[in-house]
């Protein structure tokens, strides 16, 4: 489903983050570990990225051997739902029922009750590189080539079935379970003092108006903080009881369009899903391409992966839209076009796939409305966007 970078009101930012991990890191002691899980001395770590929520190393070992060794600012869980024991199970599955090329994970630990004092996990160094790395130096022809094999991988997910929305996490049993979605929306699953309706969910219904719930209950739970960025957005000339009033009139709105709305009674054939499995966050910082060979993708952060609505993977990957491509910005339009025109050849029903096309431009309006706080969407923003979504289904 969607997921927000909207800062997360409840959270320690993530330069804290960074110098509480710089505070109890033992860099020598996941050298350690790291060359016990892959039988190969590490002599060395580089620092080579640092993101919202992760820091990657490159390990280099010895027999010229190099690994990827990925730490977490925090040991993440919410309510129980395991963030990165999601992701291993994510990745095991994809890899044992799947053809998308995915990292191979050497071996993780969850917890900081380790040699490096901090949950981390290691991988298989793919010798590629990423997508935005390549993007202005590619040929046209190139570009073309990569987004059809991007386009194959979204179809690869669009025939995943699943009979729930949520979220995987690994079992006893040996395959993995669907339990709560992680997360349907950041900010709130910091909260300890709301009960909130992770999943999983058998309908979309029942999942958006979870979802409506769960912000309503956490804009009348977290007013100060609301109150902080109205007034850091220099709208306190509104008054915080009008605006407060705004939402909570919008969210019944909302309710009532979402309990009523004909799209979310219309099932799927039974050969597809319901529920896919999607990846959260289809950018170029997330793709990996081979130097040698365009067509040669991996997907890589698979946290916070969620099955989800088949119309969820209909979207055009955000990085086509880019208005900073420099000279390249001018080839977009195309490769959007060849994008959607990949995915629908390549999907068995191509009917199918067209109108959950359009059922998927009318739920972007309506999911991003049931997320209207966590998004910093305004409550006449949030009314426009219902009125838009009550046009499309009278059309």
């Amino acid at each position: 489903m969607y997921k927000t970078s909207a800062e997360l009101l409840v959270m320690m930012s993530r330069l804290e983050r960074s110098q509480a991990l710089n505070a109890r890191l033992d860099v020598e002691g996941l050298k350690r570990a790291l060359s016990r899980a892959t039988g190969f001395h590490c002599s060395g770590l580089t620092l080579k990225a640092e993101g919202g929520f992760h820091r990657i190393y490159f390990a280099h070992c010895d027999g010229g051997r190099d690994f990827v060794a990925r730490v977490a600012f925090d040991m993440v869980v919410y309510r129980g739902m395991k963030k990165m024991e999601s992701e291993v199970a994510t990745i095991a599955w994809l890899a044992k029922n799947t053809d998308i090329p995915v990292p191979t994970i050497i071996y993780y630990d969850p917890t900081t009750e380790n040699e490096a004092h901090a949950p981390f996990m290691i991988m298989e160094k793919v010798r590629d590189m990423t997508l935005d790395k390549r993007w202005q130096t590619m040929s046209l022809d190139d570009k073309r080539v990569a987004i059809k094999s991007l386009a194959k991988i979204v179809v690869s997910l669009a025939q995943t079935q699943f009979d729930r929305i949520g979220s995987l996490y690994p079992h006893d049993s040996g395959g993995p379970v669907i339990g709560p979605m992680l997360p349907p929306c950041v900010p709130w699953f910091f909260t300890p003092d709301i009960s909130l309706d992770a999943g999983p969910w058998r309908s979309e219904r029942e999942y958006l108006l979870s979802c409506i719930a769960r912000e309503r209950a956490c804009t009348l739970s977290h007013q100060s903080e609301l109150q902080d960025k109205w007034r850091n957005e220099d709208l306190t000339a509104i008054g915080w009881d009008s605006i407060l009033a705004g939402y909570l009139s919008a969210y019944d709105k909302l309710a009532q369009v979402v309990s009523s709305l004909p799209a979310l009674d219309e099932p799927l054939p039974d050969s597809f899903g319901p529920f896919v499995l999607s990846h959260p966050d289809l950018n170029d910082r997330n793709i990996m391409i081979s130097a040698d060979d365009p067509s040669q993708l991996t997907l890589l952060d698979w946290d916070f992966a969620s099955i989800t609505p088949l119309w969820n993977l209909t979207s055009t990957p955000e990085f086509l839209f880019y208005e900073s491509a420099g000279p390249s910005a001018g080839e977009l339009p195309e490769l959007r076009a060849l994008f959607s025109a990949e995915c629908e050849t390549h999907f068995p029903d191509h009917i199918l796939w067209r109108s959950q096309c359009n059922k998927g431009a009318l739920m972007f309006l309506l999911e991003r409305s049931c997320q209207a706080i966590s998004l910093k969407v305004s409550p006449e923003t949030m009314g426009g966007m219902l009125d838009r979504v009550l046009l499309k289904t009278r059309a």
